[in-house]
C-alpha cells in the first residue's frame, strides 16, 4: 500500500479531483489530507470533510486543530466527522506545554494520529497574529509528548529541518514517533546525510526499542503543490537508492508504515 501521509488541503477550484487523479497515477493509494489552509482557516476543515465522503476509499481526513484556542472537545469533533489524525501548526506555546496534554489524551484514547509540523515555518500575513515563533516547533518536544503518550502515533514532518539530529535521536528512542522528509531537505542535503541521521539497523546494542531499523520510522509526505508531488516522489527515490535501502524499507517508506501508523487493514 502506498500513502502520501502528508498534503494540505487547496482551495482552488477542482483541487482535489486533481489531486485524486494525480495520486493515483503515481501508485497512491491512500492520501492524508489535512485542512491547515491560511486562506480559509476553519472551513478548510468542512472542505477535506467534503473530499472524505467524495473519494471514501481514497481520502484520509487530518483536521487542523489551532492549540491554543482549542480544546479536547475539538478532537472529539473531528474524530467524530470521521477524521483519521490531527495536523498541528504555529502552536501558541511549545507543542510540549502541558496545556495542550488534554488534547494529546483525548487523540491516544481515540486513536487518532498527530502530525505536528517542525522546524522554520513558511511566512503568512498572518504571522503577527498567530504570534509564530519557530522554537516551538523543535522536535526535541515530540520526544516529550511521545513519552508521555505512548499509545499515541506521532509524525513529525520535515525531519526537524534544522534540528536533524534532534529528530534522529527522538526518532530512535521513541516507537511511537515517526518522521517525513518534505520540504527542501531532500534538495539540499546529499544522501549520505541522511545515512548519517538515520543510522541504525535492526542489530547491534543501539538499536531503537523494538528493533526496527531507521527507515522504518519515515513516511512519504509530498506537502506540496499538485504539480510537484512526482518531484518529490523522485527525490525520495533517489536518496533510498543512492544509499542502497533494501526494497522493503523502501515499501515500508511509500506506505507500509504509515498503514501500520493509520492502524489500516492491508
Amino acid at each position: 500500500m502506498r500513502i502520501d501521509a502528508h498534503v494540505h488541503y487547496s482551495p482552488e477550484e477542482g483541487y482535489v479531483d486533481r489531486l485524486v487523479e494525480e495520486e493515483t497515477r503515481l501508485g497512491f493509494d491512500k492520501v492524508c489530507l489535512n485542512g491547515a489552509d491560511w486562506s480559509v482557516h476553519g472551513e478548510a476543515n468542512d472542505a477535506v470533510a467534503k473530499a472524505m465522503e467524495k473519494y471514501p476509499d481514497v481520502i484520509l481526513g487530518f483536521g487542523y486543530l489551532p492549540l491554543g484556542e482549542r480544546g479536547p472537545e475539538a478532537v472529539q469533533e473531528l474524530h467524530d466527522r470521521g477524521f483519521r489524525g490531527l495536523k498541528l501548526i504555529r502552536p501558541r506555546s511549545r507543542y510540549d506545554d502541558h496545556a495542550f496534554y488534554p488534547i494529546y489524551q483525548r487523540a491516544e484514547e481515540l486513536g487518532l494520529v498527530c502530525l505536528f509540523h517542525l522546524g522554520i515555518v513558511a511566512r503568512t500575513p498572518q504571522d503577527r497574529e498567530y504570534d509564530v515563533n519557530n522554537d516551538r516547533h523543535r522536535p526535541i518536544y515530540l520526544d516529550t509528548i511521545a513519552r508521555a503518550f505512548p499509545s499515541l502515533n506521532i509524525i513529525g514532518a520535515h525531519l526537524g529541518n534544522p534540528w536533524y539530529d534532534e529528530a534522529g535521536m527522538s526518532c530512535r528512542w521513541n516507537p511511537n514517533l515517526y518522521f517525513d522528509l518534505s520540504g527542501s531537505s531532500l534538495k539540499k542535503r546529499p544522501p549520505e546525510f541522511f545515512r548519517s541521521i538515520l543510522w541504525w539497523t535492526e542489530e547491534g546494542q543501539y538499536r531503537d526499542p523494538e528493533g526496527r531499523h531507521a527507515w522504518e520510522k519515515v513516511v512519504f509526505g509530498s506537502d506540496v503543490a499538485i504539480e510537484y508531488i512526482e518531484d518529490v516522489v523522485n527525490d525520495y527515490q533517489r536518496t533510498m537508492d543512492a544509499i542502497g535501502l533494501r526494497q522493503d524499507l523502501q515499501e515500508a517508506v511509500f506506505g507500509n508504515t504509515m498503514a501500520n501508523v493509520l492502524r489500516l487493514e492491508r
